[in-house]
């Protein structure tokens, strides 16, 4: 599928932009009822992983706390989920000690039988 780009002078129907975002959802067969939409809660959620916090991504989306907790993001606390999971709440880390634990081979090949080939 091919969406024909448009000049920089001209302007979109919404009918238009939701055709056009509709053909390309259907062709891998995404469903969904907020098509022109659809964008907005994976910006919110980009954002919340980038450790914005709630409200700095509400500001840039000019969205008010219902919509934007309703909608866009999750309920669920992302510093509470974070520290649940073994990362700090603050900043972007995301090393764990615990992954650079050293496993025996005999459980490798155990797990993986074909690892030495």
């Amino acid at each position: 599928m091919k969406i024909k780009p448009l000049g920089q002078a001209q302007e979109r129907s919404y009918s238009s932009l939701r055709g056009s975002i509709g053909k390309a959802l259907s062709s891998p067969g995404i469903r969904s009822n907020r098509k022109t939409h659809i964008n907005c809660g994976s910006l919110a959620r980009m954002a919340g992983n980038g450790c914005a916090n709630v409200d700095q991504i509400r500001r840039q989306g000019r969205w008010n706390n219902t919509t934007i907790n309703d909608t866009y993001l999750t309920n669920l606390p992302r510093e509470l989920v974070r520290s649940m999971a073994g990362f700090p709440t603050y900043g972007r880390f995301s090393y764990l000690a615990r992954a650079a634990f050293n496993t025996s081979t005999s459980l490798w090949k155990k797990l993986f039988p074909a690892i030495g080939e």
